[in-house]
Formats: C-alpha cells, sequence, structure tokens
C-alpha cells in the first residue's frame, strides 16, 4: 500500500511540475505575441494617422496655411509613402503574429482587418505607384472618410477590442492550469509529508512514548506491524525485560539472597552466562570465608 503511494505522490509531482512549467511557458509566449500584436498595431495606427494627415495635406498643398506651415507636395508625398509602407508591413506582421487557436470571433475580426486593409490599399495604389505627387483623385482623397462603408480605423479598433479579450482569455485559461498544477504539487507535498510522518515520525513519537513510560508501552500498534520497526519494538523490548531481570539478580545479591542465574535467551547469551558465572563465585567466595571462620 505506502508503495503505490509513494509512487502516486512521485507521478502526481512529476506531471505537476511538468503540466505548470509548460502552463507558464504558454502564457509567457500569449504574452509575448501579444506585446508583439499590440506593438504592431499602434505602429498601423500611427501609419494611419500619418496617411490621413499626409493626404489632406496634397489636397490642400495650395493653402497659404500648409506652406506656411512649411509643407510641400514632395515632403507629404514623402510622408504618405512612408507611412503607407510602414501599415502595409504593420499588417502582415499582424497576421502573422497571432496564434492558430484563437477563436470564431477574433478571426472574424482579423479577416475583417486585412480586407479593409486590402481596400484602403486599392484606393491609394494609384496615387502610391505614380512617384510623385499630382492631383488627388475623390476616391483617395475619402479614403479614410468613405460614408456608407467600413473604415480601416474602425476595423483596427474592433481587432485591437477582440484580441485583449482572447488575451484576457488565454491569460485566464493559463493561470487556471497553474493553480491546478500548483493544487496537485500541495496535494503531493501534503501526501508526501503523510507519508513521512507514518513512515518515521509517527514511529518515533510512539517509541519515545514507550521509552519514558514503559510500563504503558503495550503491544505493538497495528500500524507498526509487519515493518520493520516490529522488530525494533520487540528488540527493544527485550532488552527492556532483560534489564529487569538483571535488576532484580543485583537486588537479590545485595540483600544476600542467592538468586537463580538468568535464564538465557540463546545459546550465545553472554549476559546469562555471566550472572552464573557471578553466582558461582560469590558461593566460592562464601565457603572460603566459612571454612576461614
Amino acid at each position: 500500500m505506502y508503495a503505490s503511494l509513494w509512487a502516486f505522490a512521485l507521478s502526481l509531482t512529476a506531471a505537476s511540475v511538468v503540466g505548470f512549467w509548460s502552463s507558464l511557458g504558454r502564457l509567457q509566449h500569449t504574452l509575448q505575441d501579444a506585446t508583439q500584436v499590440e506593438q504592431h498595431a499602434h505602429r498601423l495606427e500611427d501609419a494611419l494617422i500619418r496617411m490621413e494627415r499626409s493626404l489632406l495635406g496634397l489636397a490642400h498643398a495650395d493653402s497659404r496655411k500648409i506652406r506656411f506651415a512649411g509643407y510641400d507636395e514632395t515632403r507629404l508625398y514623402t510622408e504618405l509613402r512612408h507611412a503607407y509602407q510602414q501599415a502595409n508591413d504593420a499588417v502582415s506582421n499582424i497576421l502573422t503574429a497571432v496564434s492558430d487557436d484563437a477563436d470564431f470571433q477574433f478571426y472574424r475580426a482579423m479577416l475583417r482587418l486585412e480586407l479593409e486593409w486590402l481596400q484602403t490599399r486599392s484606393r491609394l495604389a494609384e496615387y502610391i505607384a505614380a512617384n510623385q505627387p499630382h492631383r488627388i483623385s475623390l476616391t483617395t482623397l475619402r479614403t479614410f472618410s468613405f460614408r456608407g462603408q467600413d473604415t480601416i480605423d474602425a476595423a483596427l479598433r474592433d481587432f485591437k477590442a477582440v484580441f485583449q479579450r482572447q488575451l484576457a482569455r488565454d491569460a485566464q485559461q493559463s493561470l487556471q492550469a497553474m493553480g491546478g498544477y500548483a493544487t496537485g504539487l500541495l496535494v503531493a507535498l501534503s501526501l508526501f509529508i503523510g507519508l513521512l510522518w507514518h513512515r518515521w515520525a509517527r514511529p518515533l513519537r510512539w517509541f519515545q512514548r514507550a521509552l519514558a513510560h514503559p510500563d504503558c508501552g503495550g503491544e505493538t500498534p497495528p500500524s507498526l506491524k509487519g515493518t520493520e520497526w516490529e522488530a525494533i519494538l520487540q528488540r527493544v523490548a527485550f532488552q527492556e525485560r532483560r534489564l529487569r531481570e538483571v535488576e532484580v539478580f543485583m537486588r537479590d545479591l545485595a540483600m544476600g539472597r542467592a538468586p537463580e542465574p538468568l535464564k538465557p535467551s540463546d545459546s550465545t547469551d553472554s549476559l546469562a552466562r555471566s550472572s552464573a558465572w557471578l553466582i558461582k563465585r560469590i558461593e566460592e567466595l562464601r565457603s572460603e570465608r566459612r571454612e576461614a571462620v
């Protein structure tokens, strides 16, 4: 029984440790992916703002306010191209950084973001491909404010909200798994403590009480029968009986009586031989004393 309990405790400990570290690694991986996605989403949001600002500036390039601010068409066009490339890279990185075990709502938001970016690219493709600033069409100008249709900004906000819910759910699952494995470790530790208590501490405490109160020692407890502790207990009980026999033997000698030699427990019992030799020697001394008188 104890062997099976030890095996179960060891198996539970190994499984809990492996599961805990696996859940911890999964949580770290989730947080790392979340950090990357949030960085890419922030870059995409920044690029969209710069693109919209550049388009508005290019649409009003002839305005005195734009010229007074120090912007010209070439600079605004270059800024638009850089922001466009940054947004395209950010969307690609977002699509490759997400995990494969996301739920339907997350994939729906991701697909919506991808489609909105493709529409945004299609509206800007002709203007970007010219490699130089020129007259902006109405479709290009209304890329970020096209009424009656969804926008890339709304798709990005929806994606970020769904991603946060997905992140919270994945983190909660990992934390719950870690809590379960930690509970398994505590159960295994409690089982180890209980086994050690029954294996060493409890017998030692029983022996301590038995040695402190030999008259109340009693028989071997049921929990110690069939174990090596039973043999130790029997040996201690035998030594205790022999000690009492020696005590009675020495008291009889001190009172001048002639006690019987101690009964040998086996053929090699030196204490019994010594008691017989001592009685014989005392009888010889008494005989010599009587003869001398």
